[in-house]
């Protein structure tokens, strides 16, 4: 006769097993991550573990305007684009930890749109934490830490059932079932994460090359904060990466993608986000590159999708400007002369033709 002892645990293990296998058919059968940029970049990402040296993190701003392989073949290193949707202060301190836990990385770029670190806390948009942690490896510290961070035990709730926050619409089921039964993960298959429809296309290493203009003119997100430039919560994982990267020997620099002229001149107090930024990397010894104050005005409204992100011919244009920025700051040439101190000087002397419209 059995001992009862074991046969209660024999009971808990067949019950956790079961739920296991239950858990992971609702994920397959519901769940859409067929369309997921985000597990093709981090698929990419962990398919180049060993040879990546440069790394961009940040959110859409980040994705939609820097284009590695153009990165890759104009200056010979091995870059890679980590962006992700809303990725928040938080997403890049872990997507950096992630990519540097594989590869030696010898710089970082960090992209700075500056509504990113005035949110409060990730947990206001915890789905940009699920778009890294549902395609991380499972075996990683950083996915469980991140989680932990966001959202609590909460947060590992929706680690088991990912179809509690990525369902399918019930019309796709189909179609998706279909896709996840034949080529739907075939690694450089780009088909699913392609959308003519809707203006947008997956092509490699993390970018995503965008079409359209900005329709409905240049109304800011919000305005900044003179005495709070940034949110405690962009302070704290923003000095959280400057310590990784010192702690790793990595060079770390901190971006913003162009912003269209009339964007910022309807964004109260944006130079005072701009003095914060430089006021932190002349403490960290680091840069700041704020495109937006570039001097030539090399982008305009038909480079422009919306009212502040770039569309892919934008991007393209943007990435060569970068790629001599980044070439020149390799040659130890003072590149911060190529930019305007102040948004006042940018708007008199070489605003983009966005401005008036």
């Amino acid at each position: 006769m059995k001992h009862p002892m074991m046969q209660k645990l024999a009971a808990a293990v067949a019950f956790a097993a079961l739920t296991a296998v239950l858990l992971a058919l609702c994920d397959f059968f519901l769940t859409d991550d067929i369309h997921s940029y985000s597990r093709v970049m981090l698929g990419e990402l962990y398919e180049q573990a060993g040879e990546i040296d440069t790394l961009f993190v940040g959110s859409s701003h980040c994705y939609r305007s820097v284009d590695p392989d153009a990165v890759n073949e104009r200056l010979g290193i091995h870059s890679f684009n980590a962006g992700t949707s809303q990725q928040q202060p938080d997403g890049a301190y872990y997507m950096l930890r992630e990519a540097g836990s594989q590869n030696e990385l010898k710089t970082v770029y960090v992209e700075m749109f500056y509504t990113t670190y005035n949110s409060k806390s990730s947990s206001q948009v915890p789905r940009a934490c699920y778009l890294i942690t549902d395609y991380m490896d499972p075996l990683s510290p950083n996915r469980y830490a991140y989680l932990w961070e966001m959202g609590g035990l909460a947060a590992f709730a929706d680690l088991l059932m990912p179809a509690r926050h990525a369902i399918a619409d019930p019309g796709e089921l189909p179609e998706l079932l279909r896709a996840k039964l034949t080529d739907g993960y075939e690694p450089g298959n780009y088909r699913y994460v392609t959308y003519p429809d809707e203006g947008e296309e997956y092509r490699g290493n993390g970018f995503v090359y965008t079409w359209g203009i900005p329709y409905y003119g240049f109304d800011t997100l919000m305005n900044v904060d003179a005495r709070n430039p940034l949110s405690d919560f962009g302070w704290n994982y923003l000095n959280r990466v400057a310590d990784y990267c010192e702690e790793n020997g990595i060079k770390l620099v901190l971006f913003t993608s162009p912003l269209p002229s009339a964007y910022v001149a309807n964004t109260e107090n944006y130079q005072a986000y701009v003095d914060a930024l430089r006021a932190f990397c002349d403490q960290r010894k680091s840069q700041y590159w704020d495109f937006t104050l570039y001097q030539d005005a090399f982008v305009g409204f038909e480079d422009y999708a919306d009212a502040h992100h770039l569309n892919g011919q934008g991007a393209e244009k943007f990435t060569q400007v970068l790629c001599d920025v980044m070439a020149e700051d390799e040659a130890g040439k003072d590149v911060q002369a190529l930019f305007y101190e102040t948004l006042e000087e940018k708007l008199a002397n070489a605003p983009d033709d966005t401005l008036g419209r």
